[in-house]
């Protein structure tokens, strides 16, 4: 493993390229389609085919032949799955049906709730719209040409997305493997169920990490709990061999925190120790070599605030993407509908609710901000990424999308 300098409270920004600049996509995989959605395609899918693979019709009626009717019937009528090899002359018309193969000599398709047939097999346009050039006429190639790059790689798959594989005649993707992941929570006072006693607070982590991390790609393996002592915490994250580790509690500086030491004493690498924000300042990432290759070690606070927005979201989000080669999404940007404060020197990220007015968007800062609340996170739509300063009503701020939304 490479040494290299330790960012030491770096911004939020510098924080979050790091986290994403630090690792590699780990392996792949080819997955059924039905198993596809959710996942992170590892190359791009080029089209093996045009789509539409042949011209077809986009109505039930009639392919005539020439723009001016009366036009003689002819002919089988083209089904979707049995296209008809006849070719249209002038004067003539032969039924069709959606998706039917378009027969050459077309000069375009008449609805059949504007066409009329008479006893001698004549049919007339009930419409003076209809037929025209190409009407009702799908060109083979109109949405996909054999080659054509029509899902990219680093793409989450979604359903659609998979649908349109299918279309192409594709059977499976391949998609990146899911990075392992083990959860250990610290924290003598942590109460797993039921209402917490006086000196106790009730464990957030342990039903939330597991969905929070496959959200973001990962394959959640396990959760222990972990007694607060040096000891304890260094034999957990010795015995584990997970692509990723995250660990809840004990990073600061306190008389029983002592995830520092314990990462030291197991040959972890700092990348960073700490990062200039709130909430979520002691937040640490760190790599050892691990029994697979790189394992990626990341400390979030013991607040649950800190910890998902600091922590999970700053560091784990983009670690995550990283490690399955996906695409980070794009920051938004909303208008501030109030002051939103934050200290001189730090980042401030806050939960917000969105308002779009007059095709504007305005952000408004959630109630319950502490480190230690879930409340506003948990009702809010977007995460305002505040510089430090802070920004002013009417001023434009970048927002950050939930992986849940």
């Amino acid at each position: 493993m490479t040494s290299q300098p330790v960012l030491l409270e770096p911004d939020w920004h510098t924080a979050y390229k790091t986290a994403y600049g630090c690792a590699q996509p780990t392996s792949t995989q080819s997955v059924r389609l039905d198993a596809a959605v959710g996942r992170i395609l590892a190359r791009d899918v080029c089209a093996p085919m045009s789509l539409p693979r042949d011209t077809t019709s986009a109505m039930d009626g009639w392919a005539v032949g020439g723009p001016v009717g009366p036009w003689r019937v002819v002919g089988s009528e083209s089904l979707a799955g049995h296209p008809s090899d006849r070719v249209l002359g002038s004067g003539e018309a032969m039924g069709i049906a959606t998706g039917g193969v378009i027969p050459a000599g077309t000069f375009g398709v008449l609805r059949r709730e504007f066409a009329r047939v008479d006893e001698q097999e004549l049919l007339y346009s009930t419409s003076e719209r209809e037929p025209f050039a190409l009407s009702h006429v799908r060109p083979a190639g109109a949405e996909a040409l054999t080659g054509e790059v029509v899902i990219s790689a680093g793409t989450r798959l979604s359903p659609a997305q998979v649908g349109l594989a299918a279309m192409l005649g594709l059977d499976s993707l391949e998609v990146a493997v899911r990075p392992s992941c083990q959860v250990f929570i610290l924290g003598d006072e942590v109460l797993r169920s039921g209402v917490p006693s006086v000196g106790q607070v009730r464990d957030a982590f342990e039903p939330q990490l597991p969905a929070y991390g496959a959200l973001l790609g990962l394959d959640v393996v396990g959760v222990e709990f972990v007694a607060d002592s040096l000891d304890a915490t260094t034999a957990a994250l010795e015995r584990s061999s997970a692509d990723v580790v995250i660990s809840t509690g004990g990073t600061a500086a306190g008389p029983k925190d002592f995830f520092h030491s314990a990462l030291a004493a197991v040959g972890g690498e700092l990348i960073i120790d700490s990062i200039a924000m709130r909430p979520g300042h002691p937040n640490v990432l760190a790599r050892r070599d691990g029994q697979r290759g790189a394992q990626f070690i990341v400390g979030l606070p013991g607040n649950p605030l800190s910890a998902c927005l600091g922590g999970m979201l700053t560091l784990v989000r983009p670690l995550a993407a990283a490690l399955t080669g996906e695409v980070l999404p794009a920051f938004g940007q909303a208008i501030a509908s109030n002051d939103m404060s934050a200290p001189a020197h730090d980042t401030r990220l806050v939960p917000c609710s969105v308002q779009v007015e007059d095709a504007r968007t305005f952000a408004t800062e959630t109630k319950w901000l502490n480190s230690g609340m879930l409340r506003g996170l948990a009702s809010c739509d977007v995460v305002a990424i505040v510089p430090p300063g802070g920004a002013r009503a009417g001023e434009i701020v970048s927002t950050l999308a939930l992986p849940w939304r």
